[in-house]
């Protein structure tokens, strides 16, 4: 066995033109990397025939592992199986079972078969192929001087079915050591200061490669070391991230797929408990990242979006007076809107979130990006006023994530 590297490379004009994502090279270094193949070079390239043989020709000096998506579709510009022939100076092997279950698939779906799609039952005759379960085209696995080639289709459900289910099994035969890694969850707490308290708990302990990943006022602190037995895998798991959580326990919130709107459903599934939203400025984002987990209808009982002044009065009950007082972006107005969702809505706790996203609207005494977002229960109200960007969409997530790890903490400390 030996230590394997990767290059990646993607076919697509709409990739280099930005009218798509790429978003599968992200998918297929993760992968690679959790088996211990690191990727050393992602490449993007247009459907043009030289731009691939080129790729090819570097990317076979540089690497042990490639990967090649997109351009095998049925259509004029899917060149890719054409390219690879003429590169490997190969011909085109007809496979007539996959050309059977293509026109049973499309008589099934009542579509006329055309004899262009006689191509994808198509393939250079020197690649194994990769079953492909949700599309028409197989994957491929072409081996040349010691090297490893694999293609695949570059529709993402496609591509992510064949990566994880057809090359990780191969390449990881072949690996000398696969990694486990742990992410561990942080909300406001700049990379900075999360780096500086986080480094001597870190340093303690070998073989570890450290990354901290920033998104909208949170950072993941990705944790990758060398794989041992799955006992010990979780007890390294639980005692790094118990250590690290324990510095900063307001902020160190969750870890691996135990993300805030993840969490919250837990704790409130655990304690029998039922949440209310009224939102504001997020215009009801709250709600969705609570209602985007299955089964949150154990616990979600209603939001209200109370964008308007008139609505927070009419569905909410907040005060005329309060709002002249101390206008729609107060302490005072989330507070009769955390009551309100309590009364209306039966609910155990309420989240109430009221700001300026920007970039218009604010004042001296609120710039854009102040926000108040408040928790309540039956017997406390915690309201806390922030103050984010000048961004609307980023104020928005911020105001959301935020409402949700003080709803967190709530739950957390009335259920002591």
């Amino acid at each position: 066995m030996k230590h394997l590297n990767a290059i990646t490379i993607s076919i697509g004009d709409e990739l280099l033109s930005g009218k798509t994502v790429d978003s599968n090279n992200a998918f297929i270094s993760k992968q690679l990397d959790l088996i211990g193949i690191p990727v050393i070079k992602k490449i993007i390239i247009g459907d043009t025939a030289q731009d691939i043989k080129d790729s090819l020709d570097w990317a076979f000096t540089q690497a042990d592992v490639i990967t090649l998506t997109g351009g095998l579709g049925p259509t004029h510009d899917d060149i890719t199986k054409s390219v690879l022939c003429d590169y490997f100076h190969v011909g085109l092997k007809l496979y007539p079972d996959l050309l059977e279950n293509l026109k049973d698939r499309f008589a099934r779906r009542g579509f006329k078969f055309s004899e262009a799609n006689t191509s994808q039952a198509e393939y250079p005759d020197n690649a194994a192929l990769l079953d492909n379960p949700f599309g028409t085209a197989q994957g491929m696995h072409i081996k040349h001087n010691g090297n490893h080639l694999f293609v695949m289709a570059g529709v993402p459900r496609e591509m992510e079915a064949v990566t994880t289910e057809q090359i990780i099994p191969i390449l990881s035969k072949l690996t000398q050591t696969s990694i486990s890694k742990i992410d561990i969850h942080s909300i406001g707490v700049p990379e900075s200061t999360l780096y500086e308290f986080s480094k001597p708990v870190l340093d303690k302990y070998s073989d570890l490669k450290i990354a901290y990943l920033p998104k909208q006022g949170m950072v993941t602190i990705r944790v990758s070391y060398p794989s041992k037995s799955p006992h010990e895998d979780q007890k390294f798991k639980d005692e790094i991230f118990g250590r690290i959580r324990n510095l900063k326990p307001k902020n160190i919130y969750g870890r691996d797929e135990e993300v805030l709107p993840v969490l919250i459903g837990k704790l409130l599934k655990k304690n029998r408990a039922t949440v209310a939203t009224a939102e504001s400025c997020t215009g009801g984002l709250v709600a969705s990242l609570i209602t985007d987990i299955s089964g949150s209808s154990e616990y979600f009982q209603t939001g209200f979006v109370t964008y308007a002044n008139e609505t927070k009065m009419s569905m909410l009950g907040v005060q005329e007076q309060t709002l002249i007082d101390h206008g729609a972006v107060s302490e005072e107005t989330v507070s009769e809107m955390l009551s309100g969702t309590l009364s209306k809505s039966g609910a155990d706790y309420a989240l109430a979130i009221s700001g300026i996203a920007g970039p218009t609207g604010g004042t001296e005494e609120k710039p854009v990006g102040t926000v108040f977002i408040g928790v309540a229960h039956s017997e406390h109200q915690n309201i806390k006023r922030f103050q984010f960007g000048t961004n609307r969409i980023l104020n928005k997530e911020m105001s959301a994530f935020s409402a949700l790890n003080l709803l967190r903490l709530l739950i957390e400390e009335t259920n002591q």
